[in-house]
């Protein structure tokens, strides 16, 4: 297919990062596998406007191979101009990946008008092969709970998704000196790592049901904290392994064991890391905490603490067609 597409015709799409908040099937269970809760984040914005003609400007060769790629499923050959403006850091365990691919997948099927759903193009571009949390945040935002992969899954399918309480709010805990693991060296950590336990895991997925979701529609957020600070435990002992300890970052886990010790409770890791988070019940109690790290490790330059709170809406996405 090669459609005439008016050359004034452009897409713009703006997506959000997302807190990987732990996987509740890590066991030896070959029917289904993984499983995993994640919230979107208004801390990182890919945002990218694509229309018809050559390239304006030097593109990223990953961004590049998405393009050709999509194109090629899409059997279009006119030239495309991509113009990204942000994009979510790389390797940080924020959803970068898969929120780019979305976003230059659906900006092209609008531009061309093709109707691939973002399963589609997730599985096109080889995004949501463990996790499903950042197609669910793309398309509905809030909090996303997936159900893994089983034997004939594409991407692991959405089973919960809630509005995340707006008073909630993440500290962030950035590590610029180092990248979480990635690429070849994650699938190779999850093809040597050692299993949960059935109990562990079995444990984990009592508490989801009758502990976390509950507490997040009630809005408890002390019974939320431990869910997820449980989740974690459950998910950092499964890692340890493959990343050197709990955390991926020695300089994030020792502020996240002091924050333990302080009584917090909803702490841990985002994915690979090395970002770590710790949820506060308001906005004032984040910055709080966010000037008292500031102040204390005003000597690490590579460490960070960015507040944020959850995106309860999906992508934006928004079509400017020629006007005769």
């Amino acid at each position: 297919m090669n459609a005439q597409i008016p050359v004034d015709r452009s897409v713009s799409v703006a997506t959000y990062g997302r807190l990987h908040l732990g996987f509740f099937n890590l066991g030896a269970d070959d029917t289904r596998r993984f499983g995993s809760m994640g919230v979107a984040i208004d801390a990182f914005q890919t945002a990218l406007t694509a229309s018809i003609g050559p390239q304006s400007a030097p593109l990223d060769s990953w961004a590049a191979a998405i393009v050709h790629r999509h194109l090629a499923a899409l059997g279009v050959q006119q030239a495309v101009n991509l113009n990204i403006q942000q994009a979510i850091p790389r390797h940080g365990g924020l959803g970068s990946g898969t929120q780019m691919a979305l976003a230059i997948g659906v900006a092209l099927n609008h531009l061309f008008a093709h109707t691939l759903t973002e399963s589609h193009i997730a599985a096109l571009h080889q995004r949501g092969g463990r996790s499903g949390i950042g197609i669910g945040t793309f398309v509905q935002g809030g909090l996303i709970v997936d159900g893994g992969r089983g034997p004939h899954t594409v991407v692991p399918p959405i089973l919960v998704r809630h509005a995340f309480p707006q008073d909630w709010h993440f500290l962030l805990i950035t590590d610029n000196s180092r990248d979480g693991l990635h690429g070849q060296g994650e699938k190779t950590a999850f093809q040597q790592l050692a299993p949960q336990s059935a109990a562990a895991t079995q444990a984990i997925q009592q508490q989801l049901l009758s502990h976390g979701l509950p507490a997040l529609i009630e809005q408890d957020f002390a019974a939320f904290s431990q869910f997820v600070g449980d989740l974690q435990a459950y998910n950092a002992e499964y890692f340890a392994p493959a990343q050197g300890g709990l955390y991926a970052s020695q300089g994030v886990s020792q502020i996240l064991e002091q924050l333990k010790a302080q009584g917090h409770r909803g702490l841990g890791q985002t994915s690979w890391g090395p970002t770590g988070f710790v949820l506060l019940p308001t906005r004032a109690a984040a910055v709080a905490l966010q000037m008292q790290l500031l102040a204390r490790y005003e000597d690490r330059p590579a460490l960070g603490f960015i507040v944020t709170a959850a995106i309860n809406s999906p992508a934006l996405i928004e079509v400017k067609a020629s006007v005769d």
